[in-house]
């Protein structure tokens, strides 16, 4: 039987082969630090979870494109709540931003530009369609963000006509976000060379200095589709939508991907539809909860940032989500000595000598001698974090140790790591 070969050549998710290796270690009684995995610890909002008991029965096909409270919705949360201007009726539901994502990605053609410090499934997603694309390089003393003289000089030698850049802010890996001027510079360049911009922002409102985060579309909103969703923001990754949004002057694309979509998952389940709805009314209670997640995980980071960083260890500085990248480049000889010579070797090696599961920035676009990491802090109990937090409001060494303490375990296991190589 022969198998496309594009698809045939594809991995697993790295993302989802650690949380089970993680879950299948922990049944044998092992104690894992999971850093590899980024799920939102905090439960689902009970206003969400109770519209959706309401519709549990509705058993109905739904528009294609979604249904049409849901995308009036989307439209009102966006224009309050990111300051972006969209019409209903350029907004769709799918399931999930990473299935509307790769849709996008199976309906442009030209290169795919994706910064050094990407999502694992943007380029997976590329190569499954035999699509081109280009690694852009980016730097650790800018938390690995593409700067626009990075991009307007690859833009500049690149022999493709047509370019489609990928952005991500808040970022995973690196919990990285955009500045409003980095955005505005970005801007500059795109529309010089009239690049696609597919802008991920299914982490806006977890932003550590702000109620959201930056958006390109702000300064490029003639070529920027926006990607939003459930999982992130509302912790209801299970529930499987997300939404992308087209501008005005690519209305022409909506009968392509009505097409599309009607040629692959049809509609997302009517039940989570309506849950959909009630989320981005984003009252005023489900705001504050977003809010208090918001913090607690900054309060983490900071945490986790500080400690690494006295002791040696690279790291982004986040700003939003829920990831940090961390280096150990700077003990390479003492790593090579082991004969350990790629990230994903090391990876294992923490696994198995010091219970931390990390994923390996090759599988973020690094190069594979580079001994970089992504570290997700999202390995405690959210309710219980929530509760002691709305009784201290205090986020430090004591209160990580008492209600956060694998992400305590992890860090100290690091840092072990670390000392003995010296």
């Amino acid at each position: 039987m022969k198998i496309n070969r594009d698809i045939l050549n594809l991995k697993p998710s790295a993302t989802l082969l650690i949380n089970e290796k993680v879950k299948e270690l922990r049944k044998e009684g092992n104690q894992i630090t999971h850093f590899g995995f980024g799920q939102s610890p905090f439960p689902i909002h009970y206003s969400i979870v109770e519209e959706l008991k309401k519709n549990a029965t509705n058993n109905h096909y739904l528009p294609v494109n979604g249904l049409f409270e849901l995308r009036n919705q989307v439209s009102k949360f966006l224009s309050q709540n990111q300051g972006i201007q969209r019409d209903s009726a350029l907004i769709f539901i799918g399931p999930g931003s990473k299935e509307l994502l790769y849709q996008s990605i199976l309906i442009f053609e030209g290169e795919f530009l994706i910064p050094k410090g990407s999502w694992v499934s943007y380029i997976p997603q590329i190569k499954s369609k035999g699509g081109t694309y280009s690694i852009l390089e980016t730097k650790l003393e800018n938390d690995f963000k593409l700067s626009s003289q990075s991009l307007e000089a690859y833009l500049k030698q690149s022999n493709h006509k047509e370019h489609v850049l990928v952005l991500n802010s808040p970022n995973n890996p690196t919990g990285a976000v955009y500045t409003h001027k980095e955005y505005e510079l970005l801007a500059e360049v795109c529309r010089k060379y009239q690049v696609i911009v597919l802008s991920d922002e299914i982490y806006s409102q977890l932003n550590f200095n702000d109620d959201f985060s930056p958006s390109i579309s702000k300064y490029y909103p003639e070529a920027t589709i926006v990607f939003g969703g459930l999982s992130k923001v509302f912790s209801a990754g299970g529930y499987r939508l997300g939404f992308m949004s087209l501008p005005k002057e690519l209305n022409q694309l909506s009968i392509v991907y009505r097409s599309l979509f009607s040629e692959t998952f049809s509609c997302v389940s009517s039940p989570v539809q309506f849950a959909a709805v009630k989320a981005y009314e984003y009252a005023d209670k489900l705001k504050e909860y977003v809010s208090i997640s918001s913090a607690i995980l900054h309060g983490i980071s900071s945490y986790v940032f500080s400690e690494l960083l006295k002791n040696n260890i690279d790291c982004t500085n986040p700003e939003g989500a829920f990831y940090m990248m961390i280096g150990f480049d700077q003990f390479k000889t003492q790593i090579q000595s082991l004969g350990i010579n790629t990230s994903k070797e090391l990876a294992h090696f923490m696994l198995e000598n010091y219970q931390v599961a990390l994923l390996p920035g090759s599988d973020f676009g690094f190069e594979t001698t580079e001994f970089f990491f992504r570290l997700a802090f999202v390995d405690f109990n959210g309710e219980k974090v929530m509760n002691a937090y709305r009784d201290m409001a205090i986020i430090d060494e004591s209160f990580i140790k008492e209600n956060c303490l694998s992400i305590y375990s992890g860090v100290q296991q690091l840092i072990k790591f670390t000392n003995e190589l010296s």
